[in-house]
């Protein structure tokens, strides 16, 4: 329901030293975490996550864990089972949902993996607080960082609203209706015109008809930014949520150049969501 986060403030644990995590394994030195958030489905490409140890209570639904290490370097690739846990506020433990097989590379001596490991239950919100993440390899602890999910304050300066979710669509022409747009993070860049983009807003009945103005920016590969793209979120007095939508492009494809965007939207000024999207 809120599968984004508000723009990401860059942050890793410590490199921990050297461990020798077996007799048989080969010993690991520097190992890092890092977390970004991550959608439901397949796991975010390294070049599309957004890093970070602050997230948003409401819109977070699950965190990728990445770890890096160095090591030996090895002639055959070799897979090291990790066991990761988090601890919430409350102290309690929150189970992951699979085991990270950490390969260390043939033939070198830094490798890198991921796992879509913790996630908010269907429906709920993340408690707010402190939390702990560590990862162990036979029982020992190897590295660990410690994070925050915060309740961040509203969107709208004047009425309790805030951004749950940010989605892209092709567009050919006109906006599609929304029952027809065909949501994605992955376009091809010689058949892509317009992009949407199309932001979800959460809120009780807000008992008076408001406007919205928000305005987005897309950043190229090459550093271009893009003019704003202007959306407008016009709720009903009875509604609690919605959404608003533009675009932008050409009428003619494969003018967008290849590589990977980051799409920004502010309300008053203040960004409020980001997000990355890739045109091959």
């Amino acid at each position: 329901m809120r599968p984004q986060m508000r723009i990401a403030v860059l942050g890793l644990t410590a490199a921990w030293p050297c461990v020798a995590v077996s007799a048989e394994q080969p010993a690991l030195d520097q190992v890092t975490i890092r977390l970004y958030e991550q959608a439901d489905g397949v796991l975010l490409p390294m070049a599309r996550r957004i890093y970070s140890t602050h997230f948003d209570a409401m819109r977070t639904r699950a965190l990728g864990l990445e770890i890096s290490a160095m090591h030996p370097a090895q002639e055959t690739p070799v897979q090291i089972p990790f066991v990761c846990t988090m601890q919430g506020p409350d102290d309690s433990g929150i189970e992951s949902d699979r085991t990270i097989l950490f390969e260390l590379a043939a033939g070198h001596t830094q490798s890198t993996s991921t796992s879509l490991l913790f996630g908010a239950a269907d429906e709920e919100d993340w408690q707010p607080g402190d939390y702990r993440v560590q990862c162990l390899v036979d029982g020992q602890v190897i590295a660990q960082m410690p994070f925050e999910v915060v309740l961040n304050p509203s969107d709208v300066a004047s009425a309790e609203i805030r951004v749950a979710g940010l989605r892209l669509f092709p567009v050919e022409r006109e906006l599609p209706a929304r029952a027809e747009r065909r949501y994605t993070s992955a376009m091809v860049a010689a058949e892509t015109r317009h992009i949407g983009i199309e932001l979800e807003f959460t809120h009780a009945p807000l008992g008076q008809a408001m406007m919205i103005p928000v305005e987005c920016h897309y950043f190229w590969p090459d550093g271009q930014t893009s003019p704003p793209v202007l959306l407008r979120y016009e709720p009903q007095a009875t509604w609690s949520g919605g959404y608003s939508a533009g675009a932008l492009g050409w009428d003619q494809a494969g003018k967008w150049l290849p590589g990977v965007y980051t799409v920004t939207c502010s309300i008053g000024g203040r960004p409020v969501i980001v997000d990355r999207f890739d045109l091959s």
